[in-house]
């Protein structure tokens, strides 16, 4: 992709006031009921040994839920007080402040990098601004929490100084450390994100950097410091969209895409608001492309074609999706956001960790409902060449169907795979990912069932006569399919490179797509020596059979789907338990993992069909 920036230097063009809204018009509806729930319970703790707990057991959630429980409960109590004005949310929300001003580091445990030499196991250092303090590094959530107080520093000065000016100076002196000095003064060290020695850049960089923005925009006092971090933020960001696929798709999908594309559309609005308007990039056709991405990636109502760490739940924002349609002149973005507009969407306060984004929803003004067209859910196809992904739609079927590459942002071993639904329930699923834990992003990642080929929609192979493992794909770029076609609902591809050498594979077309009578899967597999596969297929309901169904006919319960395969491969299911997370986005305790495994042979080519009845 091009460089935005190369022409222009957002530095040069700073504002003397932020071109945007105005305060006074964040008044959100019901944010005293939410505050309310949180008068008389105790600040949560997060002691030193908690820390520590992801080094000795793994667990991230254990630390990361009452870090989270504390921001979310400071922005709340601070909207609320904003809102009524009665003062009784002022001494817990400077309880809440005091306590993360207090926290030793904002940096979580899971991204904590010692730059100094120290153990990883060892507690942060943050003390001084030192060439060896781990304040030179900032993670998403040290960002976010910049932010965070930012807004608190901002909004909320008539507030704290009315208990004392100290708050206020603390949180200067401490944005002053944490985020402005690294920001500005360090070149990359652990802030890998930044891009300095090459690397290839995901969803931290926007992220970090519409944050940054936020605190830099609201809190910096210096002019100097502001125009740095606008002329830095505009390198960062086109070291980013170097790496983007040039269609506008996400590889971190739809899941991740909120932090990515969308938190790119963040810091291109506070990029325009230090600008005075000045410099605004939000109109580019690459933006909308980014931004559309969303919409093309849904399957249903509520759920998106969840390729990579992601869910296939998604609650859409309707606001920024609004504001996305309205700044870019998209209509497909503009039309999901008025599906049903609920003014509590519009006008509900959601903490979180994009904060500006959660400001500028406020103001928002709520679109008028209209006609159901675009909005991702009609029929028709989107292909995204450079991603890699076919989405196509029609006759109440909605195919996702995936290229790529193994080397991806929060990779699975997936190229070649697809996700199904039909009738608005789901028949061939990408499971996603479990509960991060040390192991997610470790060398151990790819031992993890929810990453590995066999539990996607993909085959797997051996030798004839042989009785050792089946060869599935493999972690890295060099694992990846070939697109021949895209075309009349259909992707084609040739994924023997997305296999090891031992698969012995000579070729593996695969031709995915949606025609008159429904969906199809055909697959020429070519061995250089006769061979097995076998297939497997990840579903939410169980493949049922009964004596009115021909042989390799079945049905898949819970939906009206009726799955067709080779009545000549052997057939198997196993219920794959779910941990609390994966439960709780499936609804049930299992998936069901299906197996047809065929005799050996050197050429053939299987169809698996599902027809809705």
């Amino acid at each position: 992709m091009p460089k935005f920036f190369d022409t222009v230097r957002p530095g040069d063009h700073l504002a003397p006031e932020p071109f945007g809204f105005c305060p006074e018009d964040l008044r959100p509806e019901g944010i005293a009921e939410a505050a309310e729930k949180l008068l008389d319970k105790p600040v949560p703790a997060l002691p030193a040994t908690l820390y520590m707990k992801y080094y000795r057991t793994g667990n991230r959630s254990e630390y990361e839920r009452p870090y989270f429980a504390r921001r979310d409960a400071m922005l709340t109590l601070l909207m609320a007080e904003r809102t009524e004005g009665k003062g009784r949310f002022m001494d817990l929300l400077t309880d809440y402040v005091w306590a993360v001003c207090e926290e030793t580091s904002w940096v979580i445990p899971a991204h904590n990098a010692p730059c100094h030499g120290n153990p990883v196991n060892c507690l942060p250092d943050s003390f001084c601004l030192g060439p060896e303090d781990d304040m030179r590094h900032v993670d998403l959530f040290s960002a976010a929490t910049g932010a965070a107080l930012a807004w608190v520093w901002s909004l909320g000065a008539e507030i704290l100084d009315g208990v004392t000016p100290a708050i206020r100076r603390r949180i200067s002196e401490l944005l002053d450390a944490r985020i402005f000095h690294p920001y500005c003064d360090v070149n990359g060290e652990n802030n890998w994100w930044m891009g300095e020695n090459g690397e290839r850049l995901n969803n931290w960089t926007p992220w970090i950097v519409s944050n940054a923005l936020t605190a830099f925009m609201l809190c910096c006092p210096d002019e100097e410091r502001k125009r740095i971090a606008l002329n830095r933020s505009a390198v960062f960001l086109d070291r980013f969209t170097a790496d983007y696929p040039a269609d506008g798709g996400c590889d971190e999908g739809p899941g991740y895409w909120g932090v990515a594309g969308a938190s790119y559309f963040d810091c291109l609005e506070l990029i325009r608001d230090m600008t005075g308007g000045e410099v605004d990039l939000t109109s580019d056709p690459f933006v909308r492309r980014m931004c559309e991405y969303f919409a093309d990636f849904r399957l249903g109502k509520d759920a998106w074609a969840n390729f990579a760490d992601a869910s296939h739940r998604i609650r859409p924002d309707k606001a920024l999706l609004a504001r996305m349609g309205r700044l870019t002149g998209s209509e497909k973005l503009a039309a999901m956001a008025a599906e049903d507009p609920d003014p509590r969407a519009f006008r509900t306060f959601v903490p979180g960790n994009t904060t500006y984004r959660s400001m500028r929803n406020l103001a928002e003004p709520i679109p008028e409902k209209r006609s159901p067209a675009g909005g991702g859910e009609g029929p028709g196809v989107s292909f995204y060449p450079d991603l890699g992904v076919m989405i196509a739609k029609e006759r109440g079927l909605a195919l996702a169907a995936k290229a790529g590459h193994n080397a991806e942002s929060h990779n699975h071993n997936d190229a070649g795979s697809f996700i199904l639904w039909g009738g608005g329930e789901p028949v061939f699923v990408d499971p996603g990912v479990e509960q991060y834990t040390k192991d997610t992003f470790s060398s151990k990642r790819y031992t993890l069932w929810t990453m590995r080929s066999v539990y996607h929609n993909l085959p797997a192979f051996r030798r004839a006569g042989e009785d050792g493992e089946w060869i599935e794909q493999k972690p890295g770029g060099q694992y990846r399919a070939q697109i021949l076609s895209c075309e009349n609902s259909v992707l084609t591809l040739e994924l023997k490179a997305a296999y090891p050498t031992e698969a012995g594979l000579s070729s593996f077309r695969r031709r995915i797509g949606l025609d008159g009578e429904g969906f199809f899967c055909e697959d020429r597999i070519v061995f250089d020596k006769p061979g097995e596969v076998r297939f497997s297929l990840m579903s939410r309901g169980e493949w049922q059979t009964a004596e009115s169904l021909p042989a390799g006919t079945y049905d898949l319960s819970g939906t009206d789907a009726r799955i067709t395969a080779d009545p000549v491969l052997g057939f198997e299911d196993e219920k794959v338990p779910l941990e609390d997370k994966l439960r709780r986005e499936w609804g049930q305790e299992y998936l069901v993992r299906t197996t047809l495994t065929s005799a050996e042979f050197t050429d053939r080519t299987f169809t698996l069909r599902v027809r809705m009845k």
